[in-house]
């Protein structure tokens, strides 16, 4: 008798194997065609929560060969620039600017909403950690702007979230990188983060409902 061939779908872990073998060989594709300018990418393409699209640079930054700190600077600049480009917007558009945008591109309006809200509610805090919520988030800066925040207080709170998204998570992969890229125990590691980070962009966004319903309430 002959034995049974097993037909299942691959396992979970296989699977989540090749997701991040996945996202791994696309960093390198970016690193090999963009060079250092990866970078724009992989902070900016993100709906913001967990930065994953920036771990994963940096995870394969020292294989890639690239200067992490040329790959830390730049990114700071550039994320902090475009949080500064939105926040004008938000204080020189307004919003009959929203309103436009929110014409154009539907869902939008109602992003930047959000972030106005979560900025008056708690201007510190959201304009720092506001930005690893999902969607909300990538609109910290345009928020800021709408909510009236003086521009000093913005640019300091700006550039402490800033550095603990390019240097906090950045510095944490490329080290983990160098440790494990080559480790037998690579992909559980990752595995690992990426529930971890899942569980907390959930509980983000349950927090932000439960806020927002409470507001609702207030109102």
């Amino acid at each position: 008798m002959r034995p049974a061939v097993d037909t299942q779908a691959p396992s979970d872990d296989l699977s989540m194997e090749l997701s991040i073998d996945a996202a791994r060989q696309q960093a390198l594709d970016w690193t090999s065609q963009y060079g250092y300018h990866a970078v724009i990418p992989a902070l900016l393409f993100d709906p913001a929560g967990v930065p994953w699209a920036w771990v994963f640079l940096m995870l394969l930054a020292h294989e890639a060969g690239k200067n992490l700190w040329l790959m830390f600077a730049y990114g700071f600049v550039i994320l902090y620039l475009v949080d500064h480009v939105l926040y004008a917007l938000g204080v020189c558009g307004g919003r009959p600017l929203v309103r436009r945008l929110g014409r154009r591109f539907p869902g939008l309006e109602e992003n930047f909403h959000a972030a106005e809200k979560a900025v008056q509610n708690r201007e510190a805090i959201a304009v720092t950690f506001g930005r690893f919520l999902p969607f909300v988030g990538r609109w910290v800066g345009i928020g800021a702007g709408l909510a009236n925040v003086p521009y000093l207080r913005f640019a300091l709170y700006d550039a402490l979230g800033v550095g603990i998204t390019v240097f906090g998570f950045g510095g944490v992969a490329s080290w983990v990188g160098r440790k494990t890229i080559d480790s037998p125990h690579f992909h559980t590691l990752v595995s690992g983060a990426i529930i971890i980070g899942c569980v907390a962009t959930v509980g983000g966004i349950g927090w932000s409902i439960i806020k927002a319903r409470q507001a609702k309430t207030m109102s």
